[in-house]
């Protein structure tokens, strides 16, 4: 219990401390062109962290009046990716500023934190003060931009442009193709703002199916198997207006290398037909179908559940599905990473059971909608199938 509590006096002493290195709590502290304030306790070792990179941090956060909202010497150090939208604004300026074993303090206003949302208690439009230690960086796979000298650029008929760095022998890809690849994503100052060889391992994407930005479908249809190419997209193939959180600025051109490994087919996936079946509705408006009850106890909150399902508008027209990427999900619970209607209805739910649920939007993306799937004010129809339940 003494050893623990140093460790925890050391860490905190880090954070908070004033560096020797020409920093004092006099020093005036920087601001930065978005409006960050900062002051660097500590200078670290080695690079600064960038975009793609996981790092690993102890953090105090309190508000002007210096009441502590959040503080991992509590609950142990947290990890995060840079540049993949897990952190605010000011975070992801600030922590490339330090190296691993640096301190530094953060001044956040509203709109470099949570702005006018409501997060963890802290009551909207507040001014933010973190004290971070950055403890360290994990820069996984070396990042090698494709070699395009030399190389035709090519305009399609959809007005983005592509180079072809190496034409794979393998089959052509077609709508509907779980195509696996690696790929990395640049601004146009070079900058990555994303990429899968960070993240370890080839994503899946059902080519046409909406889950990646239209360019993306549309280049991956030029592709065949083995291929490399690198396209350039323009803002409305890829982020449009809005960009995407604080990674990708609006009205951005990008450019994606992108590498085409492994094409699997089409797995073909219907709505479940409901003819005869009993249909009940919750106080809420949510609607569920039952077609398997599924084995022994009902789902709590805080359990985390494995399921497979599929997504159709009222239509019957599918917009996404875990089973034609042969890939369940796994969530919490009640947790609020899902949608509210799936939070309530899988506690309906127990192992191996399949309900259909027909989902209004106020249980689902409400006004927002979930671009460019899922349209504003949008019911949709979930068929779910639990797969396993981890207490």
């Amino acid at each position: 219990m003494v050893k623990a509590l140093y460790i925890l006096v050391v860490i905190l002493a880090v954070v908070s401390s004033v560096c020797a290195q020409g920093y004092s709590e006099e020093n005036d502290f920087v601001t930065t062109k978005s409006g960050l304030k900062y002051k660097i306790t500590k200078q670290g070792k080695g690079e600064c962290p960038k975009a793609g990179d996981r790092v690993w941090v102890h953090f105090i956060g309190k508000l002007t009046n210096d009441s502590i909202f959040d503080n991992t010497l509590e609950t142990g150090s947290r990890n995060f990716y840079l540049g993949q939208g897990q952190l605010i604004k000011a975070w992801e300026e600030g922590l490339k500023l330090i190296k691993p074993g640096g301190a530094i303090v953060l001044i956040v206003p509203p709109k470099l934190g949570y702005g006018a949302k409501e997060y963890n208690g802290v009551k909207p439009n507040s001014i933010l003060i973190y004290e971070i230690s950055l403890i360290q960086v994990d820069r996984g796979e070396a990042i090698k931009p494709f070699k395009t000298n030399g190389l035709e650029l090519v305009k399609s008929k959809s007005k983005f442009k592509y180079y072809v760095v190496e034409k794979g022998q393998g089959k052509q890809v077609n709508k509907g193709d779980n195509a696996y690849v690696h790929y990395t994503g640049f601004l146009n100052d070079g900058s990555i703002f994303d990429s899968s060889h960070k993240k370890g391992k080839a994503v899946r994407i059902t080519v046409g199916g909406g889950q990646v930005f239209k360019g993306w479908d549309m280049g991956l249809e030029l592709m065949t198997e083995g291929s490399k190419f690198r396209f350039v997209f323009p803002a409305k193939l890829a982020y449009g207006k809005k960009g995407f959180k604080n990674i990708v600025p609006p009205n951005a051109t990008i450019t994606m290398d992108i590498e085409l490994i492994e094409i699997t087919p089409e797995i073909h996936v219907t709505k479940w037909n409901t003819a005869e079946k009993d249909t009940i509705e919750t106080e809420s408006g949510l609607k569920y179908i039952v077609f398997n009850e599924g084995v022994g106890e009902f789902i709590n909150t805080d359990e985390v559940v494995e399921v497979h399902y599929s997504g159709y508008f009222l239509n019957g027209d599918l917009f996404d599905s875990s089973v034609k990427r042969e890939e369940p999900i796994k969530f919490p619970v009640g947790a609020g990473v899902v949608i509210d209607g799936w939070d309530e209805g899988v506690k309906l739910m127990k192992k191996s059971a399949k309900f259909q649920f027909i989902i209004p939007a106020h249980l689902a993306y409400g006004e927002d909608g979930a671009p460019p799937q899922i349209p504003s004010d949008t019911p949709l129809i979930f068929d779910i199938e639990v797969v396993s339940i981890m207490k």
